[in-house]
């Protein structure tokens, strides 16, 4: 046997046929020269001929040599008969290589069982797969995967670990409603059963979100609500969650677009004679454009919980159902509220929590993770963002990278990793990686990843719904896993086409209809 080639991140070594027999691409080999031993996953398997001294005339007769070239990504080393991702020295090219058997597997890997959470077994040796908690939810997480890989039913069965814990503390962002059943979450359904008034937002927050006012292109218009605002409440802060009437506002501002002034001449003619005469005010029909967005708004009944009036008190009864850890998990639950709303909610409530846990003191901090449901959707890769847009992504990048001095994590998940915002992936330590088939996705995960770990991701094209890859310092092996199922799953919004198609059913259609044109 021989080593042929070895490079940082891969390996190809010589041997024969027989010596190799058995061996199957994603098997585990050891490769060591007696002072270094690396492991390595198999990625391809060539079988040829070598000549063996004889002449080209013979060969076909008597047969050539049968070798076999085996090549596979580096993906660790042992030390001491423990696994380990960091790799100090690599062996000179006359190696021994060997099939890792179970035994052997599951000896490299015990020092890492227990610490945390198991999340399933791993498919090719058949033993608990467990993640370290303290790593997993410290240093941020991100789980991606083609729709319908299992994204959620692997979420659903952190949140119930989790769930075990005396104190756990962790809000699901949950724009589909998927996870609105589990027992052991406060399910915060915004809509009907829970308002979110709209000062909530803060007063730059419900122009820009809720009313859709650019700034720069309606100064004149910011102008008067900032006037009425602080009109309201002389100690306002735009960017804070304090109370204002949005009814006098509104008021206030049709006042304001129907005013008109007296000076001291008089109409000397005319029918107004004797009359005072009078001068448009500032912003006569200038907010009439405004008035009718207010308007609406408040008359549309999607929008009817941003209307409730709620005292400034009720804050403090929100921030405790969102962030108090009586209960493990606090889904926010998104699924009955129009999505231009939704998406900023989502902002404001993070700003919520993490300006909330920068102003405790250290020892009265409890962590949190904020679990990030179709992350693409709100934390976006792009420069053609709006002002709101790029104040609420600079929020999750902050968290991102300064987070965990204040005791915020995240945890995203995606289907399009592509279109993920990349100052968040870069800080994420560990990946979980389901089903992926588009090479952008594919691409924008190898290139977050150590060397060595980028070969396996394309593993995962061929894996079933349930089968993970988790690469991350939060487990001990890059190596795919098969994830328990949940006892409580989430609330799959997947639709079965033929099975609906092949009853016999009428479509009653009037309720939709009711609900979209908002009877």
């Amino acid at each position: 046997m021989k080593l042929i080639k070895i490079l940082s991140d891969r390996i190809q070594i010589r041997t024969t046929q027989k010596e190799f027999e058995d061996v199957r691409i994603n098997d585990l080999v050891s490769i060591s020269d007696d002072s270094v031993e690396l492991i390595t996953m198999v990625t391809a398997v060539t079988e040829s001929e070598s000549e063996a001294g004889i002449s080209e005339e013979d060969e076909f007769l008597l047969g050539g040599t049968d070798i076999k070239i085996v090549e596979g990504s580096i993906i660790g080393s042992v030390h001491d008969g423990k696994f380990s991702n960091a790799i100090d020295k690599y062996p000179v090219t006359n190696v021994k290589a060997k099939e890792i058997a179970t035994e052997e597997f599951k000896k490299m890997i015990e020092y890492a069982n227990g610490k945390g959470f198991q999340i399933g077994k791993y498919a090719a040796y058949d033993c608990p797969a467990w993640v370290n908690g303290n790593r997993f939810f410290q240093r941020h997480a991100c789980i991606v995967g083609n729709t319908g890989s299992g994204k959620s039913e692997t979420v659903a069965k952190i949140l119930e670990s989790i769930s075990k814990l005396k104190a756990g503390n962790v809000v699901v962002f949950d724009i589909h409603g998927e996870y609105a059943q589990l027992s052991y979450a406060r399910n915060i359904k915004i809509g009907k059963d829970f308002a979110f008034p709209v000062w909530m937002f803060g007063l730059t927050g419900m122009t820009n979100n809720i009313l859709k006012i650019r700034g720069e292109t309606s100064t004149v218009v910011m102008s008067a609500i900032r006037k009425v605002y602080y009109k309201l409440c002389p100690d306002g802060r735009e960017d804070r969650p304090v109370y204002f009437d949005y009814n006098l506002m509104l008021q206030e501002l049709t006042r304001m677009n129907e005013e008109e002034i007296t000076t001291r001449e008089i109409y000397k003619s005319g029918d107004k004679a004797g009359t005072p005469k009078k001068v448009k005010g500032e912003f006569y029909g200038k907010l009439t454009g405004v008035i009718n967005s207010m308007t609406d708004k408040r008359q549309d009944r999607r929008y009817s919980f941003l209307f409730e009036e709620r005292p400034q008190k009720y804050l403090l009864q929100v921030v405790h159902d969102i962030m108090d850890n009586d209960k493990p998990v606090k889904n926010i639950d998104l699924s009955d509220i129009p999505h231009d709303v939704a998406i900023p909610l989502i902002g404001v409530i993070t700003t919520l929590i993490y300006g909330i846990q920068r102003s405790c003191q250290m020892s009265d901090i409890t962590p949190i993770t904020l679990v990030c449901d179709e992350a693409h959707v709100y934390i976006p890769n792009g420069i053609q963002l709006s002002a709101s847009e790029r104040r609420m992504t600079e929020t999750f990048e902050e968290i991102a990278k300064e987070g965990r001095k204040f005791g915020v994590s995240l945890f995203v998940a995606s289907q399009r990793p592509s279109e993920l915002n990349k100052t968040i992936m870069a800080q994420c330590a560990n990946f979980i990686v389901s089903k992926l088939n588009n090479e952008n996705d594919k691409s924008m995960i190898r290139g977050m990843l150590p060397d060595g770990s980028e070969s396996v991701v394309g593993t995962t094209t061929t894996f079933n719904p349930g089968e993970v890859l988790i690469i991350g310092d939060a487990v001990p092996i890059p190596l795919k896993i098969q994830v328990t199922l949940a006892e409580e799953r989430p609330q799959s919004r997947t639709i079965e086409f033929w099975n609906k198609w092949n009853r016999k059913a009428d479509m009653n259609l009037t309720e939709g209809i009711r609900e979209y044109v908002n009877f």
